[in-house]
């Protein structure tokens, strides 16, 4: 069986291909050995690794036809398929000698006229006649000897020959006329810039070499625009390591969908799996589809903020929540009721969850996924950014029998995954470890996850105790919410368990306070608790687009010790998707309560009496770390007082 191959330059790959196919484009210069070729797809050698890909004498030079155009955007007629496969260098020919006289080129038994060089009114020079029965290229020695050129002599400095035979006009050249007008280089398009909304002129079917390599016909991609858009977005954005007709729809029931099977169709599970692919690609984590009175606008919550991603037709929406309900197994016209399900994505090394939300609205269903890909998320506190000092504090409590540590923050501050760290430290095969959750956002092999359910009488005071019979070593409590569950997990934390949980609170010593606040005994708390830790996530800058500054007389202030000659600001790239910053990092506040507070709380204290108390020990806030990471260049203070407030 023939080897096939796979060649690609600057990221644009074509193939397979075979041995023959790749000699006639070297031959053209399509190809040449500044590619990378691979027979499988996946592991690229230098295409002087395979010197049998190029005839002998020819190739090597090369240009790349399809190097500044997306695999899916050819467009046939911008490309003449019949003229010479030469660039424009070879084409312009240089002056022949007196006796050589002017250069053409013609095919059989025809002419082709080129401008005279000669000013008006002289004469051109005189041009020798093929003799009767001559060859072309025949009589090498006396042409070259008289200045003229064989086919063998014309061709360019890259190797490639033209392939119309060279003959001698018969009629002088025709007079020199106006130079062409060159077309103006297309402005390139931001990645996110809306595609036109009017229906796309109807292309030619494909022939020649585009329609040896993409076929003749054109997909249903083509024609809808929110598709082109899509696979646009996806092209730009970062590799993966896997293709579309790799993903697999995994339905909460266990049936399985596979998006290869409906590539380019423009159907439900084709729009679904192209926008999976996005929010890999943008580490999102929620999808929001917006009804408007004639479309369905979608945005994507990228690092904490939300971007417009496509507007896609009602009747394409139809089609797209109609394999989401599928998958979910709700009712499939149910649009004036709340629907909520999840199901997952499987992929080459990769399984993702999601939960959906239905919402009835003025224009239809608003359509809401959280997106749970626990491959984006960090798994250990390194990974988070957290200081050496902080993770060296945390593993030494993470190994104690008992114990308590709470996270407080915002929703969407990261507390789980900060906890779920903390989590993958614990040796389980050596300690039984539990988990009560609202709920289970990702699940890890080793540990026992349960969900809550309130509506059947199993909410956080109802499951506490019947966990506590477990016999657990570790718990992690989704959430204290009120003053029973904080009396009942403090009282595990004295009966010889280690206790994680989370509380919402905006930092350290507010939830401090907040407990003392449920009526909770102060001398359990000081007793209790070993660590309030307190977190933020901030959007780092792109590191492709940033823009550095000098910082004035207000940014020393801020930074007070940390000052740093320049500081930087965001910009905005096709990297970043525009937004001038790509990625988040955590920021934390510590508080050890035993070593910093713990005289102080048995006397009813105010907020301002544990400022106080923790003033000149080695405390230090979230706006103070968040200044730092501006210093190391990492964000700006925008970002700081956007996520923590303005001072």
């Amino acid at each position: 069986m023939a080897t096939a191959y796979y060649i690609r330059s600057r990221g644009k790959r074509l193939g397979p291909l075979t041995i023959e196919k790749l000699h006639s484009m070297a031959k053209r210069g399509r190809f040449g050995r500044h590619f990378e070729v691979s027979t499988d797809g996946k592991r690229w050698s230098s295409a002087d690794d395979y010197p049998e890909l190029f005839p002998s004498g020819g190739g090597g030079g090369g240009n790349d036809d399809f190097d500044d155009v997306a695999d899916d955007e050819y467009d046939p007629d911008a490309l003449d398929l019949d003229a010479p496969l030469v660039d424009d260098a070879s084409a312009r020919r240089r002056p022949r000698s007196r006796a050589g006289g002017a250069r053409s080129s013609g095919a059989a038994g025809g002419v082709r006229r080129r401008p005279s060089s000669a000013p008006d009114g002289d004469e051109a020079p005189s041009v020798r006649r093929r003799r009767p029965g001559e060859r072309d290229g025949g009589g090498g020695g006396d042409r070259e000897a008289r200045g003229g050129r064989t086919e063998r002599s014309r061709a360019d400095e890259s190797g490639r020959v033209s392939r119309r035979p060279f003959r001698e006009p018969d009629v002088p050249p025709a007079k020199s006329g106006p130079a062409p007008k060159k077309k103006p280089a297309k402005k390139q398009r931001s990645v996110f810039e809306e595609a036109s909304d009017t229906a796309p002129k109807k292309k030619k079917k494909r022939k020649g070499l585009l329609g040896f390599l993409f076929g003749g016909s054109s997909s249903e991609v083509e024609d809808q625009p929110h598709l082109r858009k899509l696979i646009h977005i996806h092209n730009t954005l970062r590799n993966l390591g896997f293709s579309l007709d790799k993903l697999i729809l995994v339905g909460s029931g266990g049936e399985r969908i596979s998006v290869g099977e409906h590539a380019d169709s423009g159907d439900g599970p084709h729009m679904l799996g192209l926008l999976t692919l996005v929010g890999f690609q943008s580490r999102t984590t929620d999808m929001h589809f917006e009804p408007a009175e004639d479309h369905i606008d979608v945005r994507m919550r990228i690092d904490g903020t939300l971007v417009h991603l496509v507007k896609i037709p009602k009747d394409a929406a139809k089609r797209l929540y109609g394999i989401v309900k599928v998958l979910c197994e709700t009712k499939m016209g149910a649009t004036q009721e709340v629907l909520e399900g999840n199901y997952s994505t499987v992929a080459p090394n990769r399984r993702s969850d999601y939960r959906v939300s239905f919402t009835p609205s003025v224009h239809g269903q608003k359509l809401a996924i959280r997106v749970l890909d626990a491959e984006s998320a960090p798994q250990t506190l390194r990974q988070l950014g957290a200081p050496t000092k902080f993770v060296k504090i945390i593993d030494s409590v993470m190994q104690q029998n008992a114990g308590m540590v709470l996270m407080c923050g915002p929703t969407g501050s990261g507390k789980t995954t900060t906890l779920y760290s903390m989590l993958r430290s614990i040796d389980f095969k050596s300690r039984n470890v539990m988990t009560l959750e609202d709920p289970v956002e990702y699940q890890i092999d080793g540990i026992t996850q349960m969900n809550i359910d309130a509506e059947h009488g199993r909410g956080f005071a109802e499951m506490l105790p019947a966990l506590l019979r477990q016999d657990p070593d570790v718990l992690l409590i989704g959430e204290i919410r009120d003053g029973i569950s904080a009396k009942i997990a403090m009282q595990a934390t004295m009966t010889g368990h280690l206790v994680l949980s989370t509380v919402h609170a905006p930092d350290t010593l507010a939830t401090l306070h907040r407990l003392l606040d449920l009526n909770a005994d102060p001398n359990m708390v000081a007793s209790a608790l070993n660590l309030i830790m307190s977190q933020r996530l901030l959007r780092t800058l792109c590191t492709e687009c940033r823009q550095r500054r000098r910082p004035d007389a207000d940014d020393k202030r801020r930074l007070g010790g940390a000052i740093r000659d320049a500081i930087y600001e965001p910009g905005g790239c096709k990297k970043c998707l525009g937004t001038g910053y790509s990625g988040r990092r955590a920021i934390f506040e510590l508080l050890d309560v035993k070593k910093q507070v713990g005289d102080a709380i048995h006397g009813g204290p105010t907020i301002v009496d544990l400022r106080k108390a923790v003033h000149g020990k080695d405390f230090q806030t979230l706006r103070q770390n968040g200044y730092t990471l501006v210093a190391q260049g990492a964000t700006t203070f925008d970002e700081v007082d956007r996520v923590i407030g303005v001072e």
